[in-house]
């Protein structure tokens, strides 16, 4: 499995920038729920919207150092995407100096607004603690010169339910405490990143959106419609453990559909390094 979701940059001006990202047929980042089309992840769509931000960021910054994110404002899910679906991307620069960031960003399939990232903000991190800074300019040029092509197929179907862990505390309906080691062969941790491994923001939104699940007991499935609030204060590197802690806020019904509201935490160490709201709908 590959985690880079840009195909290519098709236009480069001032603080803006767009590409396209198409996912193959067996884009392995796909949620397969019954009764219902299978769809590709939120998170691996928001992670594209994020990587083309960072290619803008890299080539304002001369490839000297790479943005890190820790802080969004909401990200909200309007629509599916499909595997093969091309998805149209866009991002936008709103501030920026050597130490921080923050963009704008969205995703459209065929014109349609399918996801949206408001007030996403963080840090850099100098390039070649990261990564080989000459593999990720020969990237850039191959994204702008008409594509980049990867090796490889995209690999079996992830397994997301495998994310939340072990079950520590349950309050069915109400809350739930789970446990999760992250082995060191995660299929991500080679793209993200090489130099410094550390498992991807929206890999962590899958495993609080699994452990979320478990609040059903099993008899339901949900997806995610928006994120609030999320605040990073620290990495989770290869092999640590977390908690993740999720709290029911509020359910509620909207034209015959249910959602369900939730505080999430996730903890290393017995502190707190993830938080946010997340907006469920509950699949009938």
């Amino acid at each position: 499995m590959r985690f880079l979701f840009v195909d290519k940059i098709t236009d480069l001006r001032g603080d803006a920038i767009r590409g396209l990202r198409v996912y193959p047929a067996d884009e392995p980042l796909v949620h397969r729920t019954p009764g219902h089309l299978a769809a590709v992840a939120p998170g691996a769509v928001s992670e594209a919207i994020g990587q083309l931000a960072s290619w803008l960021c890299l080539e304002r910054n001369r490839f000297a150092a790479r943005p890190i994110f820790l802080f969004a404002d909401a990200i909200r899910v309007r629509g599916a995407v499909r595997p093969g679906d091309e998805v149209e991307l866009r991002a936008e620069i709103r501030a920026m100096d050597v130490d921080n960031f923050r963009f704008d960003g969205e995703a459209r399939v065929g014109g349609r607004l399918v996801q949206e990232i408001e007030a996403c903000s963080g840090h850099f991190m100098p390039l070649a603690e990261l990564e080989d800074p000459a593999l990720t300019c020969a990237r850039f040029a191959a994204l702008i010169g008409g594509g980049l092509v990867l090796d490889g197929p995209g690999g079996a179907p992830y397994p997301f339910a495998a994310l939340a862990g072990e079950t520590l505390a349950l309050v069915a309906g109400r809350s739930v405490r789970a446990r999760k080691e992250f082995s060191a062969d995660e299929p991500f941790y080679g793209d993200h990143f090489p130099r410094f491994p550390v498992t991807p923001i929206v890999m962590l939104n899958e495993m609080i959106g699994a452990t979320t699940t478990r609040l059903l007991g099993g008899e339901k499935s949900i997806q995610i419609r928006a994120i609030h609030g999320i605040k990073i204060r620290s990495f989770v590197r290869p092999g640590e453990t977390v908690e993740t802690v999720v709290t029911v806020t509020g359910e509620r019904r909207d034209g015959g559909r249910s959602f369900l509201e939730t505080t999430a935490q996730v903890l290393k160490d017995q502190k707190v390094i993830l938080r946010g709201n997340y907006l469920y709908e509950i699949m009938e």
